[in-house]
């Protein structure tokens, strides 16, 4: 069965404070890869047919990050979930198979959670899979609530709207989903915004999916944080905090050693061979490609650079170089600035 994707970016993130009215939320970088671009990184291993960005606010600069990954649709009125996913209705309505709805503000989903995803909703033979997460206090988020013998959801209910029974409940809707596809498009056309904020909103579909007999379950996330949305720069910054650590944890786990960790700012893009040495205080950006046994030394920055193996670089700045095997590089700088 074919897999689409909608990713959902058309958001104006007013919570960024940003000076530039046309900065998009979702291209605000961690470790110098835009967030959306982290999205779409992890959808792309399953082998997509499709993927189609909704883009609005700032949408200019969102298409030109994804545009050679994704097509892309605009959002020209922000109404709503339902109505963001309605604009990718001329690409995808009628085609057999499933389709994934995530946001793109969501940089620390992985390529694993997604498949595991697809695969659920496949095997139950479900026509609408809810990605949920259980949390601690889930105050504010919609329960998901569950037929006692079946375990099917049969409601997505919005925290306001909670009885004291339902308030209780700590499995909640993360906003991300797998569709049947042609029932999506179908059912797209029936919603309404009945609310006061006028939005259409795709939690209504829940709902009707269960009125009409539709199968509707849910995929516990294992992990509550791979759905963590960003919408300020404190969240950005924490976001990007398990960002690093993860890149840091996988290469160490692969051969390179980080000195200091909690120092080091290694892009996910960038390439560490084995035995390679990384002092405190180093950042590895963009799509850097270092080999096998070099000495990284404290306070040098890279962006893009291409190095062999057993080289000694010791508190450099280098952009966009090239660099054989067995050289010693002591204060090579772009710019005048002192180590």
């Amino acid at each position: 069965m074919e897999k689409y994707t909608v990713v959902l970016a058309a958001g104006k993130g007013s919570r960024m404070k940003s000076r530039d009215p046309e900065h998009s939320k979702v291209s605000y970088p961690i470790l110098d890869k835009p967030l959306i671009n982290y999205v779409v990184d992890a959808v792309k291993p399953i082998g997509p047919k499709q993927i189609v960005v909704v883009v609005g606010f700032g949408g200019e600069i969102t298409k030109q990050l994804v545009e050679k990954d994704a097509d892309v649709v605009w959002q020209k009125v922000i109404n709503g979930t339902g109505g963001a996913v309605l604009t990718a209705k001329p690409l995808l309505e009628g085609k057999e198979g499933f389709t994934l709805v995530v946001y793109g503000d969501t940089p620390l989903i992985t390529t694993e959670t997604i498949n595991n995803v697809f695969h659920i909703h496949e095997r139950t033979g479900n026509k609408l899979t809810i990605v949920s997460m259980v949390l601690e206090n889930p105050r504010g988020y919609g329960r998901i609530i569950r037929e006692p013998k079946s375990n099917h959801v049969i409601a997505v209910r919005e925290d306001r709207d909670c009885d004291e029974y339902e308030r209780d409940i700590n499995e909640v809707n993360s906003g991300m989903y797998v569709f049947d596809n042609q029932l999506l498009f179908q059912y797209l056309d029936k919603i309404t915004p009945n609310n006061a904020q006028g939005e259409y909103y795709l939690t209504d579909l829940v709902d009707m999916f269960v009125k009409d007999g539709h199968k509707v379950g849910a995929y516990v996330v294992e992990d509550a944080v791979e759905m963590f949305g960003i919408n300020d720069r404190v969240q950005l910054a924490y976001a990007a905090k398990i960002m690093r650590k993860r890149i840091n944890h996988k290469l160490m786990l692969s051969g390179v050693s980080i000195e200091d960790p909690d120092s080091t700012y290694i892009a996910p893009d960038a390439e560490i061979g084995r035995d390679t040495i990384i002092q405190p205080n180093v950042s590895i950006l963009g799509h850097s490609k270092i080999g096998e046994n070099n000495m990284i030394g404290s306070n040098t920055y890279m962006n893009h650079v291409n190095i062999g193996n057993d080289n000694v670089i010791k508190c450099s700045w280098l952009e966009h170089v090239q660099i054989g095997n067995g050289e010693h590089l002591f204060n090579v700088k772009k710019e005048k600035e002192k180590c």
